[in-house]
């Protein structure tokens, strides 16, 4: 996930792409089978609350559903 647009078209700015970087790292780590219960756990909690900051910005359209969350 590289995307260089929000979802009205507008570029992101720098600290919105840190937040998709994150985002993608969290979906990662909270998808990951060779972890513990608890990393995944904790994981999918973080994720959550990064998918609020994503969804907010409109920086994309994605359910947790989506990925399994």
């Amino acid at each position: 996930m590289n995307p260089t647009h929000d979802l009205l078209g507008r570029a992101l700015t720098p600290t919105e792409q840190h937040v998709l970087s994150i985002y993608a790292e969290l979906k990662l780590l909270a998808g990951a089978k060779d972890t513990s219960p608890c990393v995944q756990a904790n994981a999918k909690a973080a994720l959550a609350a990064m998918w609020q900051i994503v969804n907010d910005l409109g920086l994309l359209y994605e359910t947790l559903d989506d990925v399994g969350v």
